[in-house]
C-alpha cells in the first residue's frame, strides 16, 4: 500500500467523526426552541426597577428592586409601549392563549362574575351587574373548548412540544389539560395566592414546580412551551418577613411608598432569577426564549391603593394607560442584548410570536388580532408588526364603583389614542407620543380625527359581535349596591358629548 492510501485509511476515522459532530452541531442548533411565559399578575408599567423606556427615568420604580429582571432586560429586548390586551386578569389571559381581542371571545370581564360559573362571586355581581344605569350583558363564562390555544396549535403542528403552566389559571373551571396543557396546577383562581402559609402569595412552590418541568424536559431532551403565571403581585400583599424588614427599614420613594407591596415585589423578582438560574445549570439558555409581561396595570383605588402608575392614569380596570401598558422583556436566540423597541406592542401578539418563533410554517386560526414580534425580535426592535386588524381596543363594559371604574372602550391608532365613557356618552382623544399621561383632551380641537376614531372604535366593536351596553329605563339608584363608595348622580362627565 503506498503512503496516500495509507494515510487516507488512517485518517477515514477521524474525518468521519469530524462530520458527525459537525451534523450533531447542526442538529443542536436546528433544534426547535424552548419558550417561558412569565407571567406577573397586576403589575404596572412603573412597577419594576427596570426602565421600561430608557429614555424616561420614571418609566421604573423609585422604591421597587427587581434585580433578576434588570438582568433579563440587559440580556434582551425592552418594550416602552406595550400593552395588556384588557384592563382585567381572565381576560388578558384568554387573549395571551388564543391571539384575539377580549371582545372578539367575549370575555370582557373576569368570567366568575357570571351566576352560570363554578366559584361564582355573588357580591361582586350584585355590585356590579344588578340594578345599574346600563344594562349590561355578562361576560363568558371561561375560555371556550372550541378556541385554539396556542398549545393546541403547535402540538397539532410539531407533537413534540410539552406543554407546562404553573400558578394562576384563572380562566374558567375547565382544566388546562382540556386545552392542551400537559403539566398544570388545575383551574386555579386567585384563592391559590392568598393561602397566607409560610410561602408568600405560593411564589416559591410555583417556581419549584416550573424548575422541576424544566429538569423534566432536560432529561428527555424535548421541546418545551412553560407558562409561569404568578399571583403576585396581586393584593392581598404577602411577603417574606426578611424582605418585609429590608422595605420597612429603607426610604421610600416619593411614588412608590407600601413597604409591603415592595417586598412582594422582590420575592417575586427572587422567582425570576431561579428560574434563570436553572436555565443555566440545565445548559437550555442558549436555545429558550424567555418573555417576562404582566396581565393589567398596577392596582389603584381611591384612599388605599397600594401603588400607582404615576406618570400613567389610573390603574387595573381602567382602559386609561395606567390600566393597559405594562412591562414587557423578551431574551432569547437572536435578540440583542440591552436593547429597546418603540413599537407598539399587545398581549395578544404573543400568539403569532410563539407559532413563529418555534418554527410552525402554518396558517394562523382564523380572526386573528395579534401578529408576530419575532421581526422585531430579530431586527433590534425596528419595523412594524403585521396584524389582522390595525389598531388596539381595549373593551370594559362594565363598572366597578369604588375604583371609579364606568363602562367603557379605548382604540390607539397611531400614536393616537380614543377613550368612550358609555355611561355619558363622552369621547376623549389624546396623543400619546406628546401627553403620556392623557392630560390633553384634543376632541375639541381636533374633531375630524376623534370622529374618525371613534367610527373605527364602533364598526370593530359591530364586525366582531360585541354586546354594547343599553339605557337601563328601570334604574333605581336607591337600590344599587355599586353606589356605597360614590355616588353616580356626582359624578361630572369628561370629555366632549357623542352619540
Amino acid at each position: 500500500m503506498n503512503a496516500t492510501l495509507s494515510f487516507f485509511f488512517r485518517t477515514l476515522p477521524v474525518i468521519y467523526l469530524s462530520i458527525l459532530i459537525g451534523l450533531l452541531a447542526t442538529r443542536g442548533q436546528d433544534a426547535p426552541p424552548n419558550i417561558i411565559l412569565f407571567l406577573v399578575d397586576d403589575q404596572g408599567w412603573t412597577g419594576t426597577s427596570v426602565r421600561m423606556d430608557k429614555n424616561d427615568p420614571r418609566s421604573r420604580s423609585d422604591f421597587y428592586e427587581t434585580p433578576a429582571l434588570e438582568r433579563l432586560a440587559a440580556q434582551g429586548m425592552r418594550f416602552s409601549q406595550a400593552y395588556s390586551p384588557h384592563p382585567n386578569c381572565s381576560s388578558t389571559r384568554m387573549s395571551i392563549q388564543t391571539g384575539k381581542s377580549p371582545a372578539r371571545i367575549g370575555t370582557t370581564d373576569i368570567y366568575d362574575v357570571n351566576p352560570g360559573t363554578p366559584g361564582f362571586i355573588q357580591p361582586f355581581y350584585e355590585m356590579f351587574y344588578l340594578n345599574k344605569p346600563l344594562i349590561m350583558h355578562l361576560p363568558i363564562v371561561g375560555l371556550p373548548e372550541n378556541e385554539i390555544t396556542i398549545a393546541e396549535f403547535v402540538k397539532r403542528h410539531n407533537p413534540e412540544y410539552v406543554f407546562g403552566h404553573f400558578g394562576k389559571w384563572h380562566m374558567g373551571p375547565k382544566d388546562p389539560s382540556v386545552h392542551g396543557y400537559d403539566w398544570s396546577d388545575g383551574p386555579t383562581t386567585n384563592k391559590e395566592g392568598n393561602l397566607e402559609t409560610e410561602d408568600p402569595k405560593e411564589i416559591y412552590t410555583v417556581t419549584e414546580k416550573a424548575v422541576r418541568f424544566l429538569q423534566r424536559q432536560s432529561a428527555r431532551k424535548t421541546p418545551f412551551f412553560l407558562q409561569v403565571s404568578h399571583y403576585a403581585v396581586h393584593t392581598a400583599i404577602q411577603a417574606k418577613p426578611e424582605t418585609m424588614g429590608k422595605y420597612r427599614t429603607a426610604t421610600s420613594g416619593e411614588r412608590h411608598t407600601n413597604a409591603g407591596y415592595g417586598a412582594m415585589t422582590e420575592d417575586l423578582d427572587d422567582s425570576l432569577r431561579i428560574l434563570m438560574e436553572a436555565l443555566d445549570e440545565l445548559n437550555l439558555t442558549d436555545n429558550t426564549y424567555v418573555f417576562y409581561t404582566s396581565d393589567n396595570g398596577g392596582e389603584v383605588q381611591d384612599g388605599s391603593s397600594p401603588t400607582n402608575n404615576i406618570p400613567l392614569r389610573k390603574g387595573k380596570t381602567h382602559t386609561w394607560e395606567g390600566g393597559i401598558r405594562v412591562p414587557f422583556i423578551a431574551r432569547g436566540p437572536g435578540i440583542a442584548p440591552d436593547s429597546q423597541s418603540d413599537a407598539p406592542i399587545n398581549g395578544s401578539d404573543l400568539f403569532a410570536t410563539f407559532a413563529d418563533l418555534t418554527g410552525i410554517d402554518a396558517s394562523l386560526p382564523d380572526n386573528q388580532d395579534g401578529g408576530s414580534l419575532a421581526g422585531l425580535l430579530k431586527r433590534g426592535g425596528e419595523g412594524d408588526v403585521e396584524r389582522g386588524v390595525d389598531h388596539f381596543v381595549w373593551y370594559y363594559p362594565h363598572y366597578r364603583n369604588m375604583k371609579d371604574v364606568f363602562p367603557q372602550a379605548s382604540i390607539r391608532y397611531g400614536d393616537y389614542k380614543l377613550r368612550k365613557e358609555y355611561d355619558t356618552n363622552t369621547i376623549m382623544l389624546f396623543d400619546l407620543s406628546k401627553d403620556l399621561g392623557e392630560s390633553k383632551d384634543l376632541s375639541p380641537t381636533k374633531p375630524d380625527l376623534a370622529a374618525q376614531l371613534h367610527k373605527r372604535l364602533n364598526d370593530y366593536l359591530a364586525d366582531i359581535g360585541a354586546k354594547v351596553p343599553a339605557k337601563n329605563s328601570n334604574y333605581d339608584p336607591k337600590l344599587d349596591k355599586g353606589l356605597n363608595n360614590r355616588t353616580f348622580f356626582n359624578r361630572a362627565p369628561q370629555g366632549n358629548s357623542r352619540n
